[in-house]
């Protein structure tokens, strides 16, 4: 590990040890990062002790939000992962994440974690119940090709995060419900969008340099700086970009050819691609400028087939159909003879480029067929 690797690790080592406020305490057995009871489904070796140990990094489990307008601490520039569950919209931005990695929260009785990986830049949601129980997810400390793993509270399974689905443990196999309607984007695009939503707070219970970054600034765009061992590197594009993965398939495939999308290849205010990729008629829209990327299935239930094109300058709407319905950011119909109907969130993730590929060696980028 270089002097600077190490000092990163010393310094997140001082803050787990030092500052947590909160009244959370673990038994000796909460650091025990074996699981005897079943074997791993990834490769064991590639498991690796990530440094501050199983909840080492606190997930923030009683959330506290506020109006978008009271928030100060975010800067225009910093990235945010935005949710909405029926008519209830939050934001949750990365300087939290990047502490914290998990959000156990609830909208009404729907029941969900936000996970974050900082190290391979990967958000998503995931439905915290699990064969009918509620959970909670956990950091266990553990990483496999630089990802999270997480682990349930009910029954002490490992989840890798990038494969979402339990990967040690008595839920070994299973996978999350991921399917909610989520996007990412800087700060600045999402008050444009909803100015009225609702954000995660700095009262998590903990003292962080929520200003700051975790890893330091220069993790977000140096390539040679990641923290662990990359299996499968891969030269088409830079480390550190970052890119939009959908997953026609079944994730726990390796080889699986998943589609890759770059904002750069969405120069204007909103881009729209409509695209039929693995037997799947997927619509992907987004914007460089605006700094967002969503996937949508382009198929309803009713067999109609969609074609979009791009509404420009009417945030948070962003597309159109050929039939006239104008649909926003997060896949709903709001004007037009379709209104009140929501398109189907394709299985998907941001992630920087080297994890990505890492997982799916033979990931396809657009526009090539190969």
């Amino acid at each position: 590990m270089s002097v600077h690797n190490l000092g990163i690790w010393v310094l997140l080592l001082f803050f787990f040890g030092c500052n947590q406020v909160s009244s959370n305490s673990e038994s000796d057995d909460t650091n025990n990062q074996e699981n005897p009871d079943s074997e791993w489904l990834i490769s064991s070796n590639e498991v690796v002790d990530g440094g501050p140990g199983k909840d080492g990094i606190p997930s923030i489990d009683s959330p506290t939000f506020a109006p978008a307008h009271e928030i100060k601490y975010v800067h225009d520039e910093r990235l945010v992962i935005g949710l909405k569950i029926r008519d209830e919209i939050r934001a949750y931005p990365h300087q939290i994440l990047d502490w914290h990695e998990i959000v156990n929260d609830q909208i009404g009785d729907e029941y969900f974690s936000l996970t974050y990986c900082p190290l391979t830049g990967t958000g998503m949601v995931w439905d915290r119940v699990i064969n009918g129980e509620i959970t909670e997810f956990g950091v266990s400390g553990l990483l496999f090709r630089n990802n999270l793993i997480a682990y349930d509270r009910l029954t002490d399974s490992n989840w890798s995060q990038m494969q979402m689905r339990a990967v040690n443990g008595s839920l070994s196999g299973e996978s999350v419900n991921s399917e909610y309607k989520m996007i990412e984007t800087t700060w600045k695009t999402w008050k444009t969008m909803y100015p009225e939503s609702q954000v995660l707070t700095t009262n998590t219970g903990y003292a962080r340099s929520y200003s700051g970054y975790t890893y330091g600034e220069s993790y977000l765009t140096d390539d040679e700086y990641i923290l662990f061992p990359v299996k499968n590197e891969n030269d088409r594009l830079p480390n550190k970009t970052v890119v939009h993965a959908y997953l026609p398939e079944n994730v726990e495939n390796h080889e699986l050819e998943i589609r890759v999308f770059l904002k750069e290849e969405m120069p204007d205010r909103i881009h729209v691609i409509n695209e039929e990729y693995a037997g799947n008629h997927i619509v992907a829209a987004g914007s460089e400028p605006l700094d967002f990327l969503v996937t949508y299935y382009s198929m309803l239930e009713d067999g109609t087939e969609l074609e979009f094109s791009p509404v420009q300058d009417q945030l948070p709407v962003i597309m159109r159909d050929q039939e006239g319905t104008e649909w926003n950011i997060f896949g709903e119909a709001v004007n037009g003879p379709r209104t009140g109907q929501q398109l189907q969130p394709t299985k998907s993730y941001n992630g920087y480029w080297f994890a990505i590929s890492d997982f799916f060696p033979k990931a396809c980028i657009y526009p090539s067929v190969s």
